[in-house]
């Protein structure tokens, strides 16, 4: 059977998501006459020979208020409207005159020739047929090719959030309408069945002798969006448990059941974990992990059956690098806190998806932690989110936090965008600063107790954490939560802190605006945040404790301080999302302070951290001269702790892309040859072992860094070490290279070696059986500086059996970052427009991205200028092109601006 599908591929665009302004309306929103209570879902799956599935669905469900008419979502199902059944308490039919659609709301209704009565019960059912499609939404199909055999075996799956159950079968598909499901799942014999719940029982289908029906437990009451099931070949390993625990499984193919053991032995004590900290025991029987050869999204929460990409669950942990094991764990306790946070209690609509998402991230870092205690990855990985939102967040173009959703096309957007995911855990660890763990906790535990099996918004969580601080004395009973969270979720953007001293009047002046990284006509002063002020100075370097609020009443504010104080610092531990700006003197106290070797520790790490980010930030936007950042940044030399280093290198990266293609390149890359040699000297042995997991991480960014400004041996040690690994035997099973540094090995020995060496790795990439491996090949392999092999590669992008779409973004964006691949990608994108939107038809998102890499890497006025009317030329390959032209020109024009005012000073100190 033919089925004609395609894979929906979301691209966030900064230009768009600032467009997304609409106000939550009732337009696409169901009415709510009707409350469904229970489903029961009786689904037939036929795959390899029909790729579709049948099925009948009976919702019961409460009339709320008097109407002839239900209203329920339905899309591209095939429905009897004849055989559509509207019953009062499952006995008398009620007669039903019309079965209608809205294609294009997505809506079904079932109007009745009398008045359905408030208060009264009713069962709707409704038999209905599919097809089994390769789209990314809903019930849908997909294969993989079983080594062992050499065969294609087919499976499907779900994927409902948020607007896919619709495509699986009728259903109030809106997360506010929780209810009970009990699930029927037929399939071929010799496959296998999940679901949310538990199995209960099997029977042979009496109507075809090749079937069985596995019957599930009904569930609790959930939204439609966290049902999930699949049927398929895959292979269960279950973790040992006692009678009372709850069953835990990892699922999978049965190629990759060798890496299930870090899983298998990681979630039970996360259960464990998350039910001290919910303070509620995990309400389901069983909670099963199962690795999908190809998800649309990295892994998704549905109840008692979370869904992964296969490298988001599995890792062989003999080969795999120990940041990829931290994220696999990290993923793993972040759909498990999920359970709990937005199953148990779901939100009420689509705008509270940050809600959901940004404490699910934030639990999901402390839970690696709890785990592994001598790690600091909760540190490490809020570091890396604060340098995403300082960044992100900066830009006219960013939306707030809280987007207001009305219709169904923006909520994937902000499903998809890095904001919802970084800034969220930042604010969470912000209120757990600012409120007391035991408060902050507490409140969240009576928020769960309040409203589990429920739905929740935004403001009820806010009122559970204020009811919990006013009762512990932890925030002034005139304070609420709310007045405080609603500056930093419902508006754009962050504050700088401006800190101006008065030396000789022993004084210091705050004031806050927001932060642009292109400045506007004018000042901000409609946005304003609730601060909490906490600093240390050199003279007490213990005032941690917040003094006081900065916020829009009292926005220009002058307290006393010490006249003899080199310095003062705000904000300890980098817990609040701004940058502070001080006056030259105060820095260059800071300055002295951290370029004495025996003093610089006494500045926290998060708070060098935080110096580092904001110096250079400074000096990108020309609000402080480069001279004084230079000079700070001259004590990494003396630098041993890893997220100093990441946020130093992070600037300096932004820097070196704006040099590339230009004159002063190399000497900019030589400075920075000056400043990581000492650093290097400490791991330029690769093959030394390096325990622990920040040292690791500082290990791994130091060797690519440094092989990366050609530093020292540093190219030549890893082109030995590939070429050991070439003449091994074996190399598929048998890989020399040191695990924690094989990324950065496959990179430089592609730019630097030649046709041999990428062959090499191509074949390796074909052969391997590990996703984080696949994806650090395919982009070394983009890193050639041999303008053919290139060229090549890129054509290969276009072809799925060779190089598959999901890949083949990693493999573009590498290309046009290589210097040399740059000029090729460019060519490769005017040439080869019309097959790359062919290609990606019909969603077309995939071009979109293609462009903004491009845009990424340009940095004068001709090229904007060139690649403007390039966009307006091929205007008809793209949805929205006038979208596509303001994104591009805010992206190139903040290049072009530091350009102009820096490229001629940059290198003088």
């Amino acid at each position: 059977m033919k089925f004609a599908g395609f894979k929906i591929i979301f691209i966030i665009a900064l230009s768009l998501m600032g467009s997304v302004k609409s106000e939550e309306t009732s337009e696409f929103k169901i009415p709510s006459n009707f409350k469904p209570v229970s489903y029961e879902l009786n689904l037939v799956t036929h795959l390899e020979d029909k790729f579709m599935f049948e099925g009948v669905v009976g919702i019961r469900m409460t009339c709320v208020e008097a109407t002839d008419t239900i209203v329920l979502h339905s899309k591209s199902l095939n429905i009897d409207t004849k055989s559509v059944v509207v019953a009062n308490g499952g006995e008398n039919v009620i007669p039903v005159s019309s079965v209608s659609f809205i294609p294009d709301k997505e809506l079904m209704h079932v109007k009745s020739t009398v008045n359905f009565k408030a208060c009264d019960e009713y069962v709707l059912t409704i038999p209905f047929t599919g097809n089994l499609t390769e789209e990314w939404i809903g019930y849908y199909i997909r294969s993989y090719v079983d080594k062992e055999s050499n065969q294609t075996r087919w499976f499907a799956v779900t994927q409902f959030e948020a607007l896919g159950t619709r495509k699986a079968f009728p259903c109030f598909d809106e997360p506010e309408y929780k209810a009970t499901f009990k699930i029927r799942l037929g399939h071929k014999k010799g496959l296998t069945s999940i679901s949310n719940m538990k199995f209960m029982n099997q029977i042979n289908c009496p109507s075809n002798s090749e079937y069985v029906v596995d019957e599930f437990e009904e569930s609790p009451p959930m939204s439609t969006h966290l049902v999930a099931y699949t049927v398929a070949d895959f292979v269960f390993n279950e973790a040992n448990s006692e009678d009372d625990q709850v069953k835990y499984r990892i699922i999978c193919r049965k190629e990759l059941v060798n890496q299930t053991e870090f899983a298998i032995n990681l979630g039970p004590k996360v259960l464990k974990y998350h039910e001290d900290y919910f303070h509620e025991k995990f309400p389901l029987q069983k909670q099963d992990m199962a690795a999908i050869p190809d998800l649309s999204t990295n892994s998704m929460e549905n109840w008692g059956l979370a869904t992964f990409k296969e490298n988001y669950l599995l890792i062989d942990l003999n080969v795999a690098k120990i940041d990829d094991v931290y994220d696999v764990g990290h993923s793993i306790t972040h759909e498990l806190a999920h359970q709990w946070f937005g199953n148990l209690v779901t939100m009420k609509w689509w705008t509270d998806l940050w809600l959901n998402e940004g404490f699910a991230e934030y639990l999901g870092l402390r839970g690696v932690d709890f785990v592994f205690p001598e790690s600091k990855y909760f540190q490490v990985a809020n570091v890396k989110n604060f340098l995403l939102v300082l960044n992100l967040d900066s830009l006219q173009s960013a939306h707030p936090l809280s987007v207001a959703i009305g219709k169904p096309d923006e909520i994937a957007p902000i499903s998809q965008d890095p904001i919802t995911f970084a800034k969220g855990p930042i604010l969470f660890h912000m209120m757990n600063t600012f409120l007391g763990e035991d408060t902050f906790k507490q409140g969240i535990r009576n928020y769960i107790h309040e409203y589990k099996f429920s739905n929740a918004e935004q403001d009820d969580l806010w009122s559970s954490l204020t009811e919990e601080a006013h009762r512990q004395g932890t925030l002034d009973k005139n304070v609420t939560v709310k007045q405080i969270m609603d500056t930093w979720t419902r508006q754009t953007g962050y504050p700088v802190l401006n800190v101006v001293r008065d030396y000789s009047a022993g004084t210091v002046t705050l004031s806050q605006e927001r932060y642009l990284s292109i400045k506007s006509n004018g000042t901000d002063n409609k946005t304003c945040w609730w601060i909490p002020i906490t600093m240390t100075t050199s003279g007490d370097l213990n005032q941690t404790n917040a003094k006081f609020w900065l916020n829009c009443e009292n926005n220009n504010l002058t307290t006393p301080l010490a006249k003899d104080n080199e310095w003062v610092i705000y904000n300890m531990q980098m817990t609040v999302l701004f940058r502070v700006f001080y006056d030259t003197r105060n820095w260059m106290g800071i300055i002295c302070t951290l370029n004495d070797p025996t003093k610089y520790e006494t500045i926290p790490t998060l708070n060098r951290v935080q110096l580092i980010l904001d110096s250079l930030s400074f000096s990108q936007v020309g609000d402080m001269d480069y001279e004084i950042t230079f000079q700070l940044l001259k004590y990494l030399k003396h630098e041993i702790e890893y997220t100093p280093w990441l946020a130093a290198l992070s600037g300096w990266r932004k820097i070196d892309n704006l040099l590339k293609r230009t004159p002063k390149h190399a000497v900019f890359q030589n400075n920075i040859r000056d400043m990581l040699s000492c650093v290097y000297n400490k791991f330029r042995n690769m093959e030394e072992k390096v325990n622990g997991y920040e040292n690791i991480q500082l290990q791994s960014l130091v060797i690519s860094r440094a092989c990366e400004y050609q530093t020292k041996d540093c190219i030549q040690r890893v082109l030995d070490l590939f070429r050991k690994w070439m003449k091994s035997v074996d190399p598929d099973n048998n890989n020399i290279l040191p695990k924690e540094l094989k990324d950065t090995i496959w990179i430089r020995a592609i730019q630097y070696g030649g046709v041999e060496e990428w062959n090499f790795l191509w074949g390796r990439y074909q052969r391997s059986n590990l996703r984080s491996d696949k994806d650090d090949m395919i982009f070394a392999l983009g890193c050639t500086s041999i303008k053919s092999l290139l060229l090549r590669y890129l054509n290969w992008l276009l072809d799925d059996s060779i190089i598959p779409k999901e890949d083949a973004y990693t493999a573009f964006d590498s290309v046009t970052r290589n210097e040399v691949g740059f000029s090729v990608a460019k060519e490769f994108l005017y040439c080869k427009i019309s097959d790359i939107s062919e290609y990606y038809q019909p969603e077309g998102d995939g071009l979109v991205k293609y462009v903004n890499y491009i845009a990424s890497q340009m940095k004068t006025k001709e090229e904007l200028e060139e690649f403007k009317s390039f966009i307006i030329k091929s205007s008809g390959y793209f949805k929205e092109p006038d979208l596509v032209i303001n994104q591009i020109t805010e992206t190139i024009t903040k290049n072009i601006e530091w350009t102009s005012k820096f490229y001629n000073k940059i290198l003088q100190n």
